[in-house]
């Protein structure tokens, strides 16, 4: 199976790491490498690990990055489990996504013309960090 990708997001106060596809060891170890070039102008930022795009998350892939003190997780609730077991920290919800007004009200509409909707508006995302 191919490897992911991951993309290098520089924001004002982290560095944020967009992991796309499937995480496992050659792509965490070029990751890894990313961090350590970054390193020197990371500037006290934190370096955020955006796990919410992963197809497959390897059961071992948090491990790789336990050892990175300043590196937060950001994870949907199906991979939670494997993140938070490999981490010293307790997960904490950051943020649940709410609708505006009117989309929430295309979205009832929506649900009664098609019951079994699951578009990604309908139903929101709870994130976690770790």
């Amino acid at each position: 199976m191919e490897s992911g990708s991951f993309y290098l997001h520089d924001e004002p106060d982290a560095l944020r790491l967009e992991v796309r596809g499937r995480l496992d060891r050659p792509l965490a170890d070029q990751i890894l490498a990313a961090i350590a070039t970054a390193r020197s102008m990371l500037n006290g930022r934190h370096i955020v690990m955006d796990l919410r795009k992963t197809v497959m998350l390897e059961p071992q892939a948090p491990a790789w990055f336990a050892h990175l003190p300043e590196a937060r997780f950001l994870t949907r609730e199906e991979d939670l489990e494997h993140v938070s077991a490999a981490l010293p920290r307790r997960p904490s919800l950051v943020s649940v996504s709410r609708l505006p007004l009117l989309r929430r009200w295309w979205c009832a509409l929506l649900r009664r013309l098609r019951p079994r909707c699951s578009c990604s508006f309908c139903h929101t995302e709870r994130v976690w960090s770790v």
